[in-house]
């Protein structure tokens, strides 16, 4: 008899346990341990952390995944933001790219400790998409961006997903606008047999698109052959933050067959006449300001290079300022050769009361470019508030910090 009570008792205790297993949380998996660096003695009050990490599938290929970064020195755990790459279910696992913020001190090393499941957001990070395909309007507290086409003229009606108007908020609720296109409209080319040049801007609804929008992230891709160039690959993104005063852009043009040009050029933002200075960074350090209308001379004697760090626009009487600081420039192709430019130079000029800064990789020559080149770039679009002792110091702190990004260390799970 005692042995059959014990036995019952036993039973009852496994059943127990088990139940209590069975409604118990889930034990969060760790993926990853994270080593983020500040190596350049600047602080930084918000930057986002981006990264790609491989994610074990466990299960069906399309369940949801939600990742939480934690300080292992403060434990705060915060919200990762999770843009979708491949799939490799053969080796099931799945390609992801992660993005969180961090706030760090100058020379700091923190680390992340990287889990499975849901944190806590906290405060609603500033920033909002609305519009549906190509017609988006994008804004945070700093500016908003219309991507959207419009009924006329010509050029501002394509479904090409291009930067139409700026509207620069901090207090000034100045709009960046171009009666006759839209601000943003490079990369551009000319083929010789074509009376006039094409743009990015003319792109027809391009083959591939897709947007990635999060807390933290809106991130426009689109990849198709250029407009009346199918010899040249365009692929183009744009990047726009919550809570940070810029958005990157993007883009890559690969010559898949030989193609003779008279004319190619890239970081062009052009607005109406809105703007009395422009300042800019020689390549040597040397920060150069001039009222617009007095450039000629000087710009004569010394164009502005290629190279130039960054370079910006500003109304000095209302203190609004529009800027590019040029986080990349690569004109290699995929065997490490340099592909071919003409008299490579950053342009200033007006045209119709307009405007405009652009690098020209090819200046008004016809030159041959063989297949397999390539011309990569990507800049910050910074707006900001001109300086009362240093008109320029926004752009200059800006572009220290993004010209010297912080360092990111991967541990996956398996290896620590």
């Amino acid at each position: 008899m005692r042995i059959k009570n014990a036995h019952r008792l036993l039973i009852a205790a496994i059943v127990l346990v088990l139940s209590l297993a069975a409604n118990a949380p889930a034990q969060r998996k760790n993926l990853a341990e994270i080593t983020v660096s500040e190596p350049s003695g600047l602080e930084r009050d918000l930057e986002y952390v981006e990264f790609p990490l491989q994610i074990p599938l466990g299960g069906a290929a399309s369940k949801p995944l939600e990742i939480a970064a934690i300080d292992k020195n403060s434990n705060e755990q915060i919200a990762c933001q999770i843009i979708p790459g491949k799939n490799f279910l053969a080796k099931n696992f799945r390609m992801v790219q992660i993005i969180f913020p961090v706030s760090i001190q100058a020379n700091e090393v923190k680390t992340f400790e990287l889990r499975e499941g849901k944190a806590v957001l906290g405060e609603k990070p500033n920033i909002s998409m609305q519009g549906t395909g190509l017609d988006l309007i994008i804004e945070n507290q700093y500016y908003r961006a219309d991507l959207s086409r419009r009924s006329e003229p010509e050029p501002k009606t394509h479904a090409s997903g291009q930067l139409q108007e700026l509207l620069i908020k901090m207090g000034f609720n100045q709009l960046l606008t171009n009666a006759e296109d839209r601000v943003h409209w490079a990369p551009n080319f000319k083929r010789e047999e074509l009376e006039w040049y094409t743009t990015i801007a003319h792109w027809e609804n391009p083959k591939e698109y897709k947007v990635n929008s999060g807390d933290y992230l809106i991130q426009t891709f689109r990849r198709d052959t250029a407009p009346d160039h199918p010899e040249i690959m365009l692929t183009a993104v744009y990047n726009f933050y919550a809570g940070l005063p810029y958005f990157t852009f993007y883009s890559e043009m690969e010559f898949t067959q030989d193609l003779p040009l008279e004319l190619l050029r890239n970081d062009e933002m052009t607005t109406d006449s809105m703007f009395t200075h422009l300042a800019f960074q020689r390549p040597t350090g040397e920060v150069v300001e001039v009222q617009f209308k007095d450039r000629y001379k000087l710009l004569e004697e010394q164009p502005i290079e290629d190279d130039a760090p960054w370079i910006c626009f500003y109304n000095i009487e209302k203190g609004f300022a529009f800027g590019s600081i040029r986080l990349r420039y690569d004109d290699f192709n995929r065997s490490g050769e340099l592909s071919p430019t003409y008299l490579p130079h950053t342009a200033i000029g007006e045209w119709l009361d307009r405007k405009y800064w652009n690098r020209r990789l090819i200046h008004d020559h016809l030159v041959g470019i063989p297949a397999g080149s390539r011309y990569i770039e990507e800049n910050a679009y910074l707006v900001f508030r001109i300086g009362e002792a240093d008109r320029l110091e926004a752009i200059k702190r800006w572009a220290g910090r993004l010209s010297n990004p912080l360092k990111v260390s991967v541990h996956p799970e398996e290896e620590m």
